[in-house]
C-alpha cells in the first residue's frame, strides 16, 4: 500500500494534468495558448487555479452519459405459439409494460415457437427454473398435473366462452392449487387457445367411422389419445413444432388443431379437408417457476399478475375473432369443410364410458370443479 506522501504526490500530480488540460482547452477557445511554462512546478501554480481548473475538469466527467444499469430481474419466457399469434403478440406488449412500470427492474426476454425445446423439454426446464415463465397448454401441462386435462373432455362444453369460465373459474382454481406442489406457480389469467376441429389428407369425415384406422396427429395428453381410440383411429403423440413434418413425411394422416393453428403453422399445406366438430377446446396458461417467482417481490409480482391478465384478455378476445374470420381464408387455400353432426361422435364417447373413466382416473375433485361450469356429464 503506497504511503501518505506518495498518495499525495500521485493525487497532485493528477491534479496538475487535469489544470494544464484544462488551461489548453481555455487557451484554445480564446484563440491563445495559455498554458504553464515548461518546467514548472507544482508550487508554482496558484491554488485558486488549480482548484478551479479540476473541479471544472471533475463535473464534466460527472456529466457523461453512464452506461444503462442492468435489470435486478431478468427472466425467459416460452411457448410453443408462433410470434404472430395474438397471444405472443399480447405477451411482447405486456413485456414492454412490466419493463416500463417497473423502472427496469423486471426485464422478460420473450421466447416463441418452441425456441427452447418441444413441450415436453420446456416443460420440464420450467420446473426446474431453467425457465422462469411458460404459458403452457393445459394438454401439455396434464403431463405432470393430471387435473389440466379435463380442459380437453371431448364434447364437455357448449362453447368456447363456456371453457373459457372453467379455465378462469372453479377448474382454474382448482389447477393453481394442486400446481404449486409440482414446482409451478399459475398466475391467474388464461389464454383462450381454440376450439379443436379435425383435419387429415384422405377424406372428409362426416361420421365417427370415417375416422377408422386414421393415423391421427394428437398433443400430448391422455385424454387425446383415449378420444381418438374410442374411434378406432390410431393417435400418435406428436409435437405442436413437429407436426408439419410429420404430415408431409406420412407419419400421420391426420390432425386435430384449432383453425388459426392450421393456418399460423400453415399445416393447410399438408392436409385438404376440415371437419368442423367442436370436440375441444384449448386454454394456455400462464405459468411461473414456483421459486423463482417467490423471489420476486410482491410489487413486482402484481406488476405481472395485472399485465399478463390485461394480455391475456385482449388475447383471447383476438384469437376467438380469427376463429370466426379464417375460414374463408383457408377455403381460398384448398381447404374442404364439412360440418358433421356431432351426436353420434358423442355418443361413441359416452358408450365407451370415457366420462366416468376421465372422472376417476384423472382427479375426483376437478371432475366436481369441471361440473360446476359444465353441469353433470355423468
Amino acid at each position: 500500500m503506497a504511503s501518505f506522501p506518495q498518495w499525495w504526490a500521485a493525487k497532485m500530480s493528477c491534479m496538475q494534468r487535469l489544470f494544464l488540460m484544462n488551461n489548453r482547452a481555455v487557451g484554445r477557445d480564446r484563440g491563445t495558448t495559455s498554458v504553464a511554462p515548461e518546467g514548472m512546478t507544482m508550487s508554482l501554480l496558484s491554488r485558486r487555479q488549480l482548484f478551479t481548473s479540476a473541479s471544472a475538469a471533475f463535473a464534466s466527467i460527472a456529466f457523461l452519459p453512464r452506461p444503462a444499469r442492468a435489470a435486478q430481474y431478468s427472466f425467459k419466457l416460452a411457448n410453443d405459439q408462433t410470434a404472430t399469434h395474438p397471444m405472443n403478440v399480447q405477451a411482447a406488449a405486456a413485456i414492454k409494460r412490466i419493463f416500463a412500470a417497473s423502472n427496469g427492474a423486471l426485464e422478460i426476454k420473450l421466447f416463441p415457437n418452441s425456441e427452447l425445446g418441444g413441450d415436453p423439454q420446456m416443460l420440464a426446464q420450467s420446473r426446474s427454473g431453467a425457465i422462469e415463465f411458460f404459458i403452457v397448454g393445459n394438454n401439455v401441462l396434464s403431463a405432470v398435473l393430471p387435473t389440466a386435462a379435463l380442459m380437453n373432455i371431448p364434447f364437455a362444453f357448449a362453447s368456447p366462452k363456456e371453457s373459457m369460465r372453467a379455465a378462469n373459474g372453479p377448474l382454474g382454481a382448482y389447477i393453481a392449487a394442486m400446481s404449486e406442489p409440482i414446482g409451478l406457480h399459475k398466475i391467474d389469467g388464461s389464454f383462450y387457445g381454440g376450439t379443436f376441429q379435425m383435419q387429415n389428407s384422405l377424406r372428409p369425415i362426416e361420421s365417427p367411422s370415417d375416422l377408422k384406422g386414421m393415423k391421427m396427429r394428437v398433443p400430448p395428453g391422455a385424454i387425446d389419445v383415449a378420444t381418438f381410440k374410442a374411434f378406432d383411429a390410431s393417435p400418435a403423440v406428436v409435437s405442436l413444432a413437429e407436426v408439419y413434418t410429420s404430415l408431409q413425411t406420412h407419419l400421420v394422416d391426420g390432425i386435430e388443431v384449432p383453425l388459426p393453428t392450421l393456418q399460423n403453422f400453415k399445416l393447410y399445406e399438408q392436409v385438404k379437408y376440415c371437419s368442423i366438430t367442436n370436440h375441444s377446446t384449448l386454454a394456455y396458461f400462464f405459468m411461473a417457476n414456483a421459486a423463482a417467482w417467490k423471489r420476486l417481490p410482491r410489487p413486482l409480482q402484481e406488476i405481472v399478475e395485472r399485465e399478463f391478465a390485461a394480455a391475456a384478455g385482449t388475447a383471447s378476445a383476438a384469437f376467438a375473432t380469427q376463429e370466426t374470420t379464417i375460414e374463408g381464408t383457408l377455403h381460398g387455400e384448398g381447404i374442404a369443410f364439412s360440418r358433421p353432426a356431432l351426436d353420434p361422435f358423442r355418443e361413441v364417447i359416452r358408450r365407451a364410458g370415457l366420462y366416468e373413466k376421465f372422472r376417476d382416473q384423472f382427479d375426483p375433485k376437478g371432475w366436481d370443479a369441471l361440473e360446476k361450469t359444465t353441469g353433470k356429464l355423468v
